[in-house]
């Protein structure tokens, strides 16, 4: 596992911009970047976190990232387990 997830990773949770973070090695990706078809090997963070903070958890990746145009986006919850929801929102309350 890189240094850069899982630094990244106790950080958003040190700064409760994150409830939980899975940290996925080894996923496989092909893209496109500059007119040519990339491949690398990359860690995927799943980072679960409340709307609220999606911007500023987002900046943040983009400032301590190595990639150019690091690879940022959000996916509703708007349906699940209420215990899980309420844990999330226990895990992010400031201090």
């Amino acid at each position: 596992m890189g240094f850069l997830s899982e630094e990244l990773s106790e950080a958003s949770l040190d700064k409760k911009l994150a409830a939980s973070v899975n940290i996925l090695p080894k996923a496989s990706s092909l893209y496109f970047w500059n007119g040519e078809i990339e491949e690398a090997t990359e860690i995927l963070l799943l980072i679960k976190t409340k709307t609220s903070r999606v911007h500023v958890l987002s900046s943040y990746i983009r400032l301590v990232h190595p990639f150019e145009i690091p690879e940022v986006f959000s996916l509703p919850m708007d349906q699940g387990d209420v215990h899980y929801f309420k844990w999330l929102e226990e895990g992010m309350e400031e201090d």
